[in-house]
């Protein structure tokens, strides 16, 4: 310390304190908390749920809430904290986006002034200390943040909330993999304390948790809320068939129905949110003399063309490469660009609507700087009419009350990966989008184009009928033998020699044989293969699927046979239980 100031201290002239201050992990949000004074039925029977699951007497400390878009989720949450803390315990919320966390926050801290700590990987680190300090000394007693939040140092816990719990999101798939969901329901159930899992579209493998569910043993609770607080219903949702669209003579990626709705908006000052789960401007650059495309040198993709840089991109390395005015294969200028981006979607409906219409694109591009959440999301708000348009990342939790139209650029993006829970996912997606439009009192509109509008998924989203999807789903996971009625764990290897990655996963394949072979008759194994994604980065991947019972202990078995492989230092080997990319 100075001696001058140390000299004035003696002398009395002058105090010295040491304060501490604690470093901002959130802007705050010029949105206010809006407290429903009277609650549904849902939403009463919700809270009396949470409060028999406190008691300890319940079967299951396990509450589901099974809400439609815009039931009165969060203020459920928000009443049944309130009696967490009455009881001096703390609560953990987890929200599934970065995106989600101002507004969460926003409406959290204003129900619990002082009291809210929030965690997550956008944080500096040291607003990560500061938060976790803060709640380490018992200063904070509400952590809200993605699900590294769980792992919190929190004192006396007695509820933890994960909104939205059917996200992928949840899982982790870099070591150490773990499920967000499965580890708060080992948590709470040591501590004594409650488990809330709220989402309008619970994954499959929740719903069989439940009461009446294929896994029966669990025995969790479900509470429907199938109406909103303001009476409001569900909005009406159009499916467009692109293919009739196509053969009357359209070539734009927008329907009529769609640009007449958009207009139809901007000419009453209301907004519109658009979802298009990709990003760049077009998904790939083709030759059309010699079919040349551009491939990322580190991974087993197609670069993508972003037209801002007049680069091409590898979204999983971030390779970059200047945009070639000829094909470096066959010296053709005919590079043509496929695909749709939201950069390129931006650029063509900026030519549909009308100029003075705003545009507010959210994306991993838009997005990548501290802040960008925020900022983007309050830009939204500020404005009085507008188009958010954007990935996954809008489509569920956001609340926006002047977005009366919802449009889903291309429904078919999810549906066809080859993944046994592309509908699942294609279903849950449309849904929660849906979901963002007609929340207060202007009733809303959702418009769905797709090439593929006969497809339970599709169906499913289209009525708000969730039956029409799973009495399809349920029965073909049956008979494949598929979560929820097995455990799955994907064996992986990788390594910089693919010729020595493919030899390790074939002796381990055949290891694993033997051992599945002793646990019983059920035990099925698929491989070995390449990944989907058979390059990343520079390494090779290969891999190999084991099907168990439900209730099978995949750790005992698999374990001896990966303590028995020799070391190989080129090639590296994990396993995923329960995972939920399979690329």
């Amino acid at each position: 310390m100075n001696a001058t100031l140390k000299a004035l201290e003696k002398r009395g002239v002058i105090r010295i304190e040491r304060r501490r201050r604690i470093r901002s992990a959130m802007p705050k949000s010029s949105r206010e908390d809006v407290v429903h004074d009277e609650l549904t039925q849902g939403q009463r029977d919700a809270i009396e749920a949470i409060d028999f699951a406190r008691c300890g007497s319940a079967p299951s400390n396990v509450v589901v809430m099974d809400g439609i878009t815009g039931s009165g989720k969060t203020e459920v949450y928000l009443q049944a904290i309130e009696k967490t803390l009455a009881a001096g315990k703390t609560a953990i919320v987890l929200v599934p986006e970065i995106s989600l966390t101002p507004q969460t926050v926003g409406r959290f801290r204003a129900r619990f002034p002082e009291e809210v700590a929030v965690l997550h990987s956008r944080l500096s680190a040291g607003e990560r200390f500061d938060q976790w300090d803060i709640v380490r000394e018992g200063e904070a007693h509400v952590v809200v943040g993605t699900r590294s939040a769980l792992f919190a140092p929190v004192r006396k816990l007695g509820l933890v909330v994960i909104d939205e719990e059917h996200d992928s999101s949840y899982k982790q798939d870099s070591s150490p993999r773990y499920n967000a969901r499965d580890v708060a329901f080992e948590l709470t159930k040591r501590r004594g304390a409650v488990l809330v899992l709220g989402s309008a579209t619970p994954n499959i493998d929740t719903l069989a948790s439940c009461k009446g569910g294929v896994l029966a043993g669990r025995n969790w609770r479900r509470v429907e809320l199938p109406e909103r607080p303001n009476g409001q219903a569900l909005p009406e949702v159009t499916v467009v068939d692109m293919g009739k669209e196509f053969r009357s003579g359209s070539r734009s990626m927008f329907s009529a129905e769609l640009i007449c709705a958009l207009e139809e908006v901007h000419a009453r000052g209301e907004k519109a949110v658009l979802l298009l789960n990709k990003r760049g401007f077009a998904s790939f650059v083709l030759c059309r003399e010699c079919g040349f495309v551009p491939e990322c040198p580190h991974c087993a993709v197609s670069l993508t063309y972003h037209d801002r840089e007049g680069e091409l991109v590898c979204h999983h390395c971030d390779h970059r490469e200047v945009m070639p005015l000829k094909c470096p294969r066959c010296g053709s200028p005919y590079l043509r660009k496929f695909g749709t981006g939201t950069e390129r979607v931006e650029a063509e409906l900026r030519a549909c609507v009308p100029s003075d219409m705003p545009i507010v694109r959210m994306d991993a591009d838009t997005t990548k700087r501290k802040g960008d959440h925020e900022r983007l999301l309050e830009e939204f708000a500020n404005y009085d009419g507008g188009i958010l348009l954007g990935t996954q990342m809008i489509a569920k939790g956001l609340d926006f009350p002047d977005v009366t139209l919802v449009g889903v650029i291309n429904a078919d993006t999810t549906l066809n990966l080859p993944d046994f829970r592309a509908g699942e996912r294609t279903y849950q997606l449309i849904e929660q989008v849906s979901g963002r439009a007609g929340r207060a009192e202007k009733p809303g509109r959702v418009i769905v184009q797709t090439y593929w509008p006969e497809h339970p998924a599709i169906k499913a989203a289209a009525s708000h009928n969730r039956a029409l999807f799973l009495e399809k789903e349920i029965p073909e996971r049956s008979e494949l033998g598929y979560p929820p009625f097995s455990r799955l764990a994907n064996v992986l290897a990788w390594g910089k020699d693919e010729v020595a990655v493919r030899q390790e996963m074939t002796q381990l394949t055949l290891a694993l044989h033997s051992a599945c072979e002793r646990a019983g008759e059920s035990w099925e194994i698929l491989g070995p293969s390449h990944c989907l994604l058979s390059r990343l980065r520079g390494v090779y991947r290969w891999h190999t699927l084991i099907k168990a019972p439900f209730n099978a202990d995949i750790s005992a078995v698999l374990e001896p046979v990966l303590k028995a492989r020799r070391k190989n230092d080129a090639v590296r080997v994990a396993v995923d239980v329960d995972p939920y990319n399979l690329f």
